[in-house]
């Protein structure tokens, strides 16, 4: 595994159905001491809080696992401290989460507490339109990824025909199982029964589609890479490799294709054993970029007949067409959100929000 790749996933994503939120996957009181909810508006300083407190989370050598925004990989909305025990997120519109054992486990941050009411009320009309116009180019990205989802679900069904499941079933249950359960046992890691995590590993992003192929190479020495444009073959290798793991009791990360999440599973991470199976496609690919041990697998599907794959390869360009222009709708907000974030940088005492960074440091620090 290397250690210098960060570990990355979204939790969150425009999809078909809207925007999916995975964000209640960081409620887990059994491993996570506390979780620390943010709430504030945009540019009150909540991404730079996580951020300088995984920071020095990570001086401390902690391995942090980092949640980026799907609408701005620069910003975060969110880390969990695997060493720590402790989590980070922000609690606002679209992935609002709220308290549910109150101070004894998550904690409020409440940001809004550092900024000047009357100042933004001056700017109420500008910040309105803003926010409006914003929510427009999400729901026109979300429109088109629809769109494209369309067309990708009619090529898995197209394809499903042509799965040879008795490879699939052989290759789960006599290459996959086999290889992980040997891979735990050999790294003396004792498998965590029932322990699925659901994450996302790409995300229609600014401009394009973000692939945090940088995760598979942190967890991973050894990537089984499925060559599948079709998804039908992929989709049913894991569906059914996921359902073996959970009934050998393995340790799983379960990522969706971020606009079918969560009908389609696209990869999934075994760290325990540093496997991973992954999907490549022409959305995403680990591949020959990827330095460790990856092993092609191919000959699960027959010939599909050339009239039918004709029409798929046209849905295929369709589809990553409209994918493209989501992406430049979500481009859009962004540049608007930048707008919208200078009234609350302006109207910002963000000398009450070192307060709150100092404030929590001293608690992490007690824990």
């Amino acid at each position: 595994m290397s250690n210098s790749a960060k570990i990355k996933f979204f939790l969150g994503s425009n999809t078909k159905r809207g925007f999916i939120s995975l964000f209640d996957e960081l409620r887990d009181p059994a491993n996570i001491k506390r979780l620390y909810i943010i709430k504030g508006g945009p540019g009150s300083g909540k991404s730079f809080l996580m951020k300088k407190t995984a920071n020095a989370l990570e001086e401390k050598k902690h391995t942090i696992e980092y949640f980026p925004c799907a609408s701005d990989p620069d910003s975060l909305d969110g880390f969990y401290d695997h060493d720590a025990g402790i989590a980070m997120m922000d609690g606002t519109a679209p992935h609002v989460i709220d308290p549910v054992y109150s101070g004894a486990y998550e904690v409020i941050v409440n940001m809004a507490g550092c900024w000047d009411d009357s100042a933004l009320f001056e700017h109420r009309e500008e910040i309105i339109s803003l926010s409006d116009t914003i929510s427009d180019c999400h729901f026109m990205a979300t429109s088109y990824i629809g769109s494209a989802a369309a067309l990708l679900d009619a090529n898995m069904r197209l394809a499903a025909p042509y799965v040879r499941h008795n490879m699939v079933n052989d290759i789960v249950s006599n290459i996959f199982i086999p290889n992980i359960v040997s891979r735990v046992k050999k790294k003396g890691k004792s498998p965590n029964p029932g322990g699925e995590k659901k994450r996302l590993l790409s995300a229609v992003s600014v401009g394009e589609t973000v692939f945090c192929d940088e995760t598979i190479k942190a967890l991973s020495d050894t990537v089984y890479v499925i060559r599948d444009n079709w998804g039908a073959a992929s989709n049913m290798l894991l569906i059914k490799l996921r359902q073996a793991a959970s009934l050998t009791g393995i340790e799983q990360v379960v990522c969706f294709c971020s606009i079918r999440t969560p009908d389609k599973i696209e990869h999934i991470i075994f760290p325990s054993a540093g496997i991973t199976v992954t999907t490549a496609n022409s959305f995403h690919s680990v591949g020959d970029s990827y330095d460790g041990n990856h092993i092609i697998i191919d000959g699960i599907m027959e010939e599909i007949p050339k009239v039918k794959h004709m029409q798929m390869s046209i849905n295929l360009e369709k589809a990553a067409e409209l994918v493209y222009t989501a992406g430049e709708h979500v481009r859009q907000a962004k540049l608007l959100h930048d707008d919208l974030e200078a009234y609350y940088i302006k109207a910002m005492d963000f000398s009450r929000a070192d307060t709150i960074y100092s404030r929590i440091q001293s608690e992490i620090t007690d824990l």
